[in-house]
C-alpha cells in the first residue's frame, strides 16, 4: 500500500482548488515535506498507518491514524487561508 496526500488550497469558508497529489511508499521512518509541512510515517500495520505531522525543529504537532478505506484530514492552524491535506491509504500509485 501507499500513502496518498492530496493538497488543497482554501480561502475563508471554502476550498478554492486542488494543488497536487503526493504518493509515498509506506515505510516506517519515511519523511516528506509538502509546503513546509513534514509528514513522517511512524507505524505501519496491515490495514492502517500512523502518521506524524512535525515542525522543522522536530516537535510533533499532530498524530494521525489512517485506516484503509477511510480518509483523514489535516488543516494547519490559519485564520485567513492556506493549505489543507487529505490522507488516504491506496493500493496502487
Amino acid at each position: 500500500m501507499k500513502l496518498k496526500i492530496i493538497d488543497y488550497f482554501w480561502a475563508v469558508g471554502h476550498r478554492t482548488k486542488r494543488k497536487g497529489s503526493h504518493k509515498i511508499p509506506l515505510a516506517e521512518g519515511e519523511l516528506r515535506e509538502i509546503n513546509y509541512v513534514q509528514f513522517r510515517i511512524d507505524k505501519v500495520e496491515k490495514d492502517k498507518a500512523q502518521i506524524s505531522v512535525i515542525r522543522r525543529d522536530g516537535t510533533v504537532i499532530k498524530e494521525i491514524n489512517v485506516e484503509k478505506g477511510k480518509s483523514a484530514y489535516y488543516r494547519p492552524m490559519s485564520m485567513d487561508a492556506g493549505h489543507e491535506y487529505v490522507l488516504k491509504l491506496t493500493k496502487f500509485f
